[in-house]
């Protein structure tokens, strides 16, 4: 019998998207968010400057995409849209409540990653954190992604 070769890395990395993107959705359900959603709204904490354009290109969506996802979080309180440093753009700030939320949602998807990575070592674990932020800063030449612990 002939050796299959293994599986090829962008297919594993997107089964592993799309198990992972399941099992965050369901826990973010309650709180009537999307994994997608809810990086828009860590993004926006982390840099409440970024215009649409950037924070698109950051979360590699569709400028359209984008809006979407922010109308929907705009309308469930959220975040809101504010005057920009120039008159034609516009700034997203979120609302009080969502930081609160943010925290609270981030223990949620803690639980969840503790059960999607359930099968590896904390040093496994480590190593493949370590090796996808190595993969997206050269994938996306944004070398921030080496900075974060």
């Amino acid at each position: 019998m002939e050796e299959q070769p293994p599986p090829a890395v962008p297919y594993l990395l997107a089964y592993a998207f799309t198990v992972a993107t399941r099992q965050a959705n369901d826990a973010l359900r309650p709180h009537n968010l999307t994994i997608r959603q809810f990086g828009v709204l860590v993004q926006l904490d982390l840099e409440p400057e970024l215009t649409m354009s950037e924070l698109a290109r950051q979360l590699g969506v569709t400028r359209q995409s984008l809006h979407e996802m922010v109308g929907a979080l705009e309308q469930a309180g959220y975040l809101r849209r504010r005057p920009g440093s120039s008159g034609r753009t516009r700034r997203l700030e979120l609302t009080r409540g969502t930081r609160r939320l943010m925290n609270q949602v981030d223990d949620q998807l803690r639980l969840v990653e503790e059960e999607f990575l359930g099968g590896l070592r904390p040093a496994e674990i480590h190593t493949l954190r370590t090796l996808l932020r190595r993969l997206l800063a050269h994938a996306t030449d944004d070398e921030s992604w080496l900075g974060t612990p």
